[in-house]
């Protein structure tokens, strides 16, 4: 059969998706290759949330014209969000493209391969939480426990690109759960456009802590993390099994957008900052808790003391990690028909003070662990991670390369800080209990 190499675009939750098509492919003897200079046929998986994830799209499909060009190339694949977003004006502005392929074609890409149909959308997106098979690589992996959106930020088109928010049932993420346990995952990340919605649907409030409860149960899974959570969608119920549960990672990954109550209101955010406030202090009564964090700078009508109100709120706050985006006027967004749009020279200054200000307060994070001992996760014959360490995004620890197995827990003490990694010495290569 032909050889196939998938171009992974985007966030965890479209490497969920993308980690289903490889099953299918595989499924449907395909080969897969991770080298396009071998490949026959290669699909590239999309991101539409921002200008940059989609100009990103667009150089790599000048990459995959030029093989095609060359007679490398048999076919080329569009998949995903930018399909939802564009719809079918993508035909006439890429010809090279053989198929264009919506979220609702997630399992039905080997078919589409061997069809002529050259455009594939539908508006149901039921399959997005449907449990199918995937390609995993251990020790973690994320799980997808919802999709969609309802939160209707101003600056935002995911409830337009991915349709509204959908909760998988909880039956079958415990399931989905155990079985990836089975395969030998230690760490399970849960993901959604907003996890501490999850349930909103099926039992008309947020029941993540529901779901939590179910999910500590498994046996052999070690870590339980949680990303993408709204200020304001915490209850007391899910801090408490936070706070109680040992197998819930100490890290929160809370995106608060921005401080000053006048932008988060232009955002259609539904919280203020005395809420931000009351939640945190809630949150730093968790020992050892970790937090990270993404802001938004530029958005339109930020005046200088808007952003030096967040940038205030960052140094009181400290959160350990923060990720900062500049705003990005996207077609069809209520923020677009704002006015006050903000100069792109400005965004980008702002961008480099807070960012300046956050690599100062992760630095003393991180140097503060000197001589700590803690427990990591081995990924690599020569690395890890501790459980303030989300994957991908946070840095790693590195040690001496060492017999030891991927997934194995190792009692490690740290030595120092290198940039945003931490270089540490093995105590015990037994997997600690």
């Amino acid at each position: 059969m032909k050889k196939i190499a998938l171009i992974f675009l985007g966030c965890p939750k479209n490497q969920v998706d993308c980690e289903k098509i490889l099953y299918s492919l595989l499924k449907n003897n395909y080969r897969l290759t991770n080298d396009l200079a071998e490949s026959e046929i290669a699909i590239l998986t999309t991101c539409a949330f921002i200008k940059k994830g989609i100009k990103e799209c667009e150089n790599w499909l000048k990459k995959l014209t030029k093989l095609k060009e060359k007679g490398k190339l048999e076919k080329i694949i569009l998949f995903g969000c930018l399909i939802e977003r564009e719809g079918e004006r993508l035909l006439a502005k890429y010809p090279e493209v053989d198929h264009f392929v919506g979220l609702a074609g997630l399992a039905k890409i080997p078919q589409i391969i061997k069809s002529h149909q050259r455009f594939y959308w539908q508006e149901e997106k039921e399959v997005l939480i449907k449990t199918l098979p995937r390609i995993i690589s251990p020790p973690f992996a994320y799980l997808k426990i919802a999709d969609g959106c309802q939160n209707f930020c101003a600056y935002c088109l995911i409830p337009k690109i991915r349709g509204n928010y959908q909760s998988r049932k909880l039956e079958e993420i415990v399931k989905e759960a155990k079985e990836l346990v089975n395969l030998g995952i230690k760490e399970l990340i849960l993901v959604a456009q907003d996890t501490t919605l999850y349930g909103i649907d099926l039992y008309q409030k947020p029941s993540l802590s529901l779901l939590l409860k179910e999910l500590v149960k498994i046996d052999n899974l070690r870590w339980l993390r949680i990303l993408y959570t709204h200020p304001a969608h915490y209850d007391d119920e899910l801090l408490t099994i936070i706070k109680e549960e040992e197998k819930i990672v100490k890290y929160l990954d809370i995106p608060i957008q921005h401080a000053s109550n006048k932008i988060l209101k232009l955002m259609n955010r539904p919280y203020t900052q005395k809420d931000l406030i009351k939640l945190l202090k809630k949150l730093r009564k968790i020992p050892q808790l970790v937090l990270r964090t993404t802001v938004m700078v530029g958005f339109p009508f930020e005046e200088e003391r808007d952003f030096l109100e967040l940038l205030a709120f960052i140094k009181d706050w400290q959160f350990e990690y923060l990720g900062c985006f500049l705003y990005s006027r996207e077609e069809n967004t209520v923020a677009s028909r704002l006015a006050g749009q903000i100069k792109e020279e400005i965004k980008k200054e702002r961008y480099h003070r807070l960012m300046a200000c956050q690599q100062k307060i992760t630095f003393n994070f991180l140097d503060s662990l000197k001589d700590k001992e803690t427990v990591i996760l081995v990924e690599k014959p020569n690395s890890g991670r501790a459980y303030f360490q989300a994957p991908e995004i946070d840095g790693k620890i590195l040690f001496k390369k060492a017999e030891v197995n991927i997934g194995d827990f190792l009692l490690c003490q740290i030595n120092q800080r290198k940039g945003y990694n931490l270089l540490a010495k093995i105590i015990n290569k037994k997997i600690v209990d």
